[in-house]
């Protein structure tokens, strides 16, 4: 038990969810071998966008966002206002801190260690990718986590 009376978070976490990463690894070898199998169906799949959004990637990202949205309390939202220095140093390690680390890092490992591995005239782009995404963590996976993690929903939204 903790503090407050809760089981701790792994017991009150069903298989799926203490297992995660093995179904992730599993759903990542069984599409990799569908992909070897089916290579058209993945082109098909693959050339279905729109605005050069994939759509079948769009509807599975909102298919994970869709039950943590759910579950927030717009009208609550505002007590979030109180909490301002956590979500200050978020903000601030996502937006100053990350980017520029993310750089650091693209350039040692772009430009250095796997440079002679990769198309000459894409580096700039791997390493703006890079870049990108360390400015703007998967949204998506943030809210899987934090409801993985019993998190609060207006938190995980600001």
């Amino acid at each position: 038990m903790t503090a407050t009376g809760t089981p701790p978070l792994s017991r009150r976490m069903g298989g799926f969810e203490r297992h995660l990463t093995w179904w992730v690894l599993g759903c990542i070898g069984v599409g990799t071998a569908l992909g070897y199998l089916l290579p058209g169906a993945f082109a098909a799949l693959g050339s279905a966008e729109v605005a050069r959004v994939n759509l079948p990637v769009a509807v599975l990202i909102w298919l994970m966002i869709i039950p943590m949205l759910l579950k927030i309390d717009f009208r609550a939202m505002g007590d979030v206002k109180r909490h301002w220095k956590g979500i200050g140093v978020t903000v601030f390690v996502n937006w100053a801190i990350k980017p520029f680390s993310m750089a650091v890092l693209a350039w040692l490992f772009v430009r250095h260690v796997f440079a002679d591995h990769l198309p000459a005239a894409q580096i700039d782009s791997y390493v703006a990718g890079l870049i990108l995404l360390a400015a703007a963590p998967c949204t998506a996976m943030v809210f899987v986590w934090s409801h993985l993690c019993d998190g609060e929903p207006r938190f995980t939204l600001s």
